[in-house]
């Protein structure tokens, strides 16, 4: 009967110190989840701070992510040649607008185009409606803290536009939604390059 009360209490240790590691590796691996997501959202933050520099640099010489099109000089036509006639605007004479959507995770562009057929508006809707990279995983906060208070803040309807000049020729527009519900994040929605000159 001694013998027995031995073994049990044994095991009954042995069951302890094995629940006190179990415990201790638990708050290990939770604490080392805390630096994973710290390095992690620190990564992030700095791949998006590279992204939002690519694009302005890509804009000082009238360019976007995904487009070798330049505004105020690449002609509406050379974009038909590659991509075929627009979902939108294709039939439309003058200044006008023309869009392609090839579908989620794809992409989405706009153009706007003058009369004389030169594209002097290149947008990037980015490639979904996923906000873990690309386009839409910028916010308002991640642009000026990478880029710095805009000189120029518009609103038009809905959006709000932060407005950068990355060159003398070209303007660089962060559009996003002016208000978001309580607790929400303004995501941008698109970015702009412009071409006043070419605006005629």
């Amino acid at each position: 009967m001694l013998n027995k009360s031995k073994q049990s209490y044994k095991l009954a240790a042995k069951l302890t110190l094995t629940g006190l590691i179990a415990v201790s590796s638990m708050t290990a691996i939770s604490h080392s989840n805390v630096h994973a997501a710290a390095a992690s959202a620190s990564a992030s933050t700095n791949a998006q701070g590279d992204y939002i520099k690519s694009i302005y640099k890509l804009a000082s010489v009238g360019k976007i992510p995904g487009l070798n099109a330049i505004a105020g000089k690449t002609p509406i036509s050379a974009v038909h040649y590659k991509w075929g006639e627009p979902d939108v605007g294709g039939d439309l004479k003058g200044n006008h607008y023309e869009m392609y959507n090839f579908g989620m995770g794809k992409g989405a562009y706009g153009f706007g185009v003058n009369k004389s057929g030169v594209i002097y508006d290149l947008r990037n809707f980015g490639t979904s409606i996923d906000r873990t990279g690309g386009i839409k995983s910028l916010t308002f906060a991640s642009v000026i803290k990478t880029l710095g208070m805009p000189k120029e803040v518009r609103f038009t309807g809905t959006d709000k536009i932060y407005v950068y000049h990355p060159s003398k020729v070209y303007e660089l527009k962060f559009v996003g939604p002016s208000k978001v519900a309580k607790g929400k994040i303004a995501h941008i929605d698109h970015i702009n390059v412009y071409a006043g000159k070419a605006n005629t």
